[in-house]
Parts: C-alpha cells; sequence; structure tokens
C-alpha cells in the first residue's frame, strides 16, 4: 500500500512537472588556470570552461533542466541550496547521502521542480571543498507576480577567496598546529570577480532598484 502512493506522488509530481517551463542547461565541470582575485593565479573550479559560473535565472514553476558533465579527475555532484526537493531527494546532489556522486568522465542529469518556491538561492558543488574552489553561483528563481514595482533588478553576490585551494590550506594549517581553527579568506570577490574589476552598478534618480545581495 505504501508503495502505491508513493508511486502516486511520483506521477502527480511528474504530472505538474509536464506542464511547466523547461529551462536546459549544460554544464561541463573542469578546471581553469585564472587570477579571479586579480593577483594569484591557480586552478579554479570552472563551468564550460569559464569562470565566474553565470547566474541561473529561472520563473518559478519552471524546471531546471541541468545536464552535468564530470570533465574533473575527481568526483563531484551539484545542489542547489535551499530547494526542497520533495519526493525527488535523488536530485539533492548531496554526495554519499542522496547519491554517489558523479565520476570522473560520466553524466548526469538533474531535475529541479520550483513549482513552489521563488527567492534568490545558490547553486554549488557539494563533494568535499569544492565550492570554496569556485564551484558555486546564484539560483535566482523569479516571482511570476513581482512583489513589488521596480526598473531594474540587479544581482549583487559576495565570496570569500583565497589564492589556494582549500585542501592546500587545511594542510598549511596542520603543519602549523591550527586544525582546530577553520582557514581564513584573504579576498572578497564581487560578482565573481576583484571589486576592481567587477561591473559597475549604476543608479538613476527616481528609478527604483531590486538589489539581490
Amino acid at each position: 500500500m505504501l508503495f502505491l502512493i508513493w508511486e502516486l506522488l511520483l506521477l502527480l509530481n511528474s504530472a505538474a512537472i509536464g506542464f511547466a517551463e523547461r529551462v536546459e542547461l549544460f554544464w561541463d565541470i573542469g578546471r581553469l588556470n585564472i587570477s579571479r582575485d586579480g593577483y594569484n593565479t591557480w586552478d579554479s573550479i570552472c563551468v564550460n570552461n569559464a569562470v565566474p559560473i553565470p547566474p541561473v535565472h529561472v520563473t518559478q514553476g519552471d524546471v531546471l533542466v541541468l545536464n552535468v558533465r564530470n570533465s574533473l579527475d575527481v568526483p563531484t555532484a551539484v545542489h542547489a541550496h535551499g530547494i526542497y526537493h520533495n519526493y525527488t531527494d535523488y536530485y539533492d546532489g548531496a554526495e554519499m547521502v542522496t547519491e554517489c556522486g558523479i565520476p570522473p568522465g560520466e553524466n548526469f542529469t538533474y531535475v529541479i521542480d520550483t513549482t513552489t518556491q521563488a527567492g534568490d538561492l545558490w547553486i554549488h558543488g557539494h563533494v568535499h571543498s569544492q565550492l570554496t574552489d569556485g564551484f558555486r553561483t546564484p539560483f535566482i528563481i523569479h516571482e511570476k507576480v513581482k512583489p513589488t514595482t521596480y526598473d531594474k533588478d540587479e544581482v549583487l553576490y559576495f565570496e570569500d577567496w583565497n589564492e589556494r585551494t582549500f585542501e592546500d590550506m587545511v594542510a598549511i594549517d596542520a603543519k602549523l598546529k591550527l586544525a582546530d581553527i577553520p582557514p581564513l579568506y584573504r579576498t572578497m570577490l564581487i560578482n565573481g570577480v576583484n571589486a576592481n574589476t567587477s561591473k559597475s552598478l549604476h543608479f538613476e534618480p527616481r528609478k527604483r532598484y531590486r538589489l539581490r545581495i
């Protein structure tokens, strides 16, 4: 009986998804040797050989279909932080919790339903320290009806950054016997890059802006 109820819930969920708009993305996860802070160069995690990873925008009710290719030399997984995943926890992207991770050279497709949610979330890697090595980006679910009126919608997001990978920082802390102290970040990125090179926001008098921070 419980099995039949479960199957019915999955069927109803699939039917709801069938009437939604489909937003399909293709992500090839790899590494790119680049300077994101304007000073230090190392292999940041990238998508489609580019960093920063572009923010993902959908409208409430859409279904995000995220086709992922793992071109790293280690497993990876993708987590849409803040999505409930009711009855679809197999798309939650938590390695060794809801999935085994995507092996190197393999593909996986995540299907993310936004019927019941709207707001400013984020998508990030969920294997070890991949999110701190650059695998993260905003996930904006726009309301079907604006909660208020405004002339322009801007995304302004901030990231901690360092001149080396998270694993390297942990190793340095261990040598200094600072294992109980989280690694410190020396730089903050604005919209994925150094503040000196990030795109400026221009505000005009008598206009109203929505900032997604």
